[in-house]
């Protein structure tokens, strides 16, 4: 049985996806801060906060089974003018966003290595391809997501391994719980399919870039947006 390991899996995205790839047979670790609401007994829940290397290093020694597939989703998001914010909020905002992409890949990477095989999965944002008003830092952070996993992808090809990263539009979770009715159905006006993304809309897409559907697909930003950026 295949294992998939999901940061930020007890909510959102990444609750979408343990679901989706345990009702596909998969082998599901989620880590996250917070214990999710309801227990299934196919998703074992390990406490960890992928901001804090040490922390990622405990959760993993927990962890028995080898690694076939990694998702890096949790993130935290600021809004406001850039200058609103200052040094603690650029640590938070990447050393979670980033980092924990970073902290994660290097525990799963050598063993992976090791298997010459293995999926890296990256949970994005459109904003860090194109940059968004008064989310400077959260762009950033996933800008820098874009690249490491383009850089990662070309490094660990010849061991097997695959990298790539999804890139979602506007998606319905708790970071859209600050908008006003007024402001969601904007965009959706903003977005030519006419609906704003779920959470099922991602977990989709990473159950395909883990499969042998996607064996030629490395280095991919793919965006899942509705066709608000083409």
């Amino acid at each position: 049985m295949a294992h998939v390991v999901i940061s930020g899996g007890s909510r959102g995205i990444g609750r979408a996806c343990a679901l989706l790839f345990e009702k596909n047979g998969y082998d599901v670790t989620i880590l996250s801060r917070t214990c999710p609401e309801e227990n299934n007994t196919g998703i074992t829940h390990i406490s960890c906060d992928v901001s804090d290397p040490e922390s990622v290093k405990t959760a993993f020694e927990k962890i028995e089974s080898p690694v076939d597939v990694l998702i890096s989703n949790a993130g935290v998001a600021l809004s406001g003018l850039a200058t609103d914010f200052g040094y603690k909020d650029y640590r938070r905002v990447m050393d979670t966003n980033f980092g924990g992409l970073f902290n994660l890949a290097n525990e799963v990477i050598p063993q992976m290595v090791r298997r010459k095989s293995g999926v890296i999965i990256a949970i994005s944002s459109m904003w860090g391809q194109t940059g968004a008003s008064c989310e400077a830092l959260y762009s950033a952070s996933k800008g820098a997501i874009d690249s490491y996993v383009k850089s990662l992808a070309k490094e660990l090809a010849p061991s097997g391994i695959r990298v790539n990263a999804i890139s979602p539009g506007v998606i319905m979770t708790d970071m859209m719980s600050c908008y006003t009715e007024d402001d969601i159905n904007a965009l959706k006006d903003e977005t030519p399919l006419g609906r704003l993304g779920t959470p099922e809309d991602i977990a989709g897409t990473a159950l395909f870039l883990a499969s042998p559907s996607s064996d030629y697909i490395t280095g991919q930003i793919i965006g899942v947006n509705g066709g608000m950026l083409i």
